[in-house]
C-alpha cells in the first residue's frame, strides 16, 4: 500500500516538473513601447530569450496590426497597460497553448511594416509604415506649425518695429530734460531687439 502511495506521489511530482519544463521553456514578452516618427511606428518588444525570425508572424487587417510569437507567453495585464497616444487606440494581447498574439489598434492606414530582432535577438523591433501621402501631410503640418510658432504677422511686425523707433526716438529728443532713467528710450530699445529676435527665430 505504501509502496503504491509513493509510486502514485512520485508520478504526480514528475508531472508537475514536466510542466513546468515546459512552460520554462515559453518565450515571454516583457514588456512593450511604442515610439511615434514621422513616417510610421516603432514598436520594441522584450523577450526572456533569444528568438529567431521563424518564430515571428506579422498581418495588418484594416486598422490592426497583428504580431503572432509562436512558443510565447505575454503579461496581458501589462501589455495592454501600456502607455500609448494618438495615433495608437488599442492595445491587445491574447494566449493560446502555442503561442501570445499581440494587436494594436490604429488611427489611420499602415501601408507597409518589416521585422527585425536586436543584435543579442532579446529584443523584437516592429516597424510599421505609413503611406507615402501620409508622411508628406504630416510633414506639410510640421513645417506649417513651425512656421507661425515664430512668425509675426507682418502688420504686427511693422507696428512694433514703428511703435519701437518712435518711442526710441522720443526718448532721445526728450531724455536730456527727463530726471532718472529714460523709460521711452529704454521701451523703444526693448521693443525693437525683441521684435526682432522674435522675427529672426522664424526665418
Amino acid at each position: 500500500m505504501i509502496k503504491m502511495m509513493f509510486n502514485k506521489i512520485t508520478i504526480f511530482i514528475c508531472f508537475l516538473l514536466y510542466g513546468q519544463l515546459l512552460g520554462n521553456d515559453l518565450i515571454r514578452i516583457k514588456n512593450l513601447r511604442i515610439d511615434s516618427k514621422t513616417n510610421g511606428l516603432f514598436i520594441s518588444i522584450d523577450t526572456s530569450m533569444p528568438l529567431s525570425m521563424e518564430k515571428l508572424t506579422g498581418w495588418i487587417n484594416d486598422d490592426w496590426f497583428y504580431l503572432t510569437v509562436h512558443e510565447g507567453i505575454g503579461d496581458s495585464a501589462a501589455i495592454t497597460s501600456t502607455p500609448f497616444s494618438f495615433p495608437v487606440l488599442d492595445i491587445d494581447n491574447t494566449n493560446s497553448d502555442e503561442s501570445t498574439q499581440l494587436a494594436i489598434r490604429l488611427s489611420g492606414q499602415i501601408e507597409n511594416f518589416e521585422l527585425y530582432l536586436s543584435q543579442d535577438k532579446h529584443t523584437i523591433i516592429v516597424a510599421l509604415y505609413y503611406p507615402a501621402e501620409t508622411v508628406l501631410t504630416l510633414m506639410e503640418r510640421q513645417e506649417e506649425y513651425g512656421t507661425h510658432l515664430f512668425t509675426l504677422d507682418k502688420r504686427l511686425q511693422t507696428v512694433l518695429y514703428l511703435s519701437g523707433t518712435a518711442l526710441a526716438i522720443s526718448g532721445i529728443i526728450y531724455g536730456d530734460d527727463s530726471h532718472g532713467q529714460n523709460v521711452e528710450l529704454l521701451l523703444g530699445v526693448g521693443i525693437l531687439i525683441c521684435t526682432f529676435i522674435y522675427d529672426s527665430l522664424g526665418k
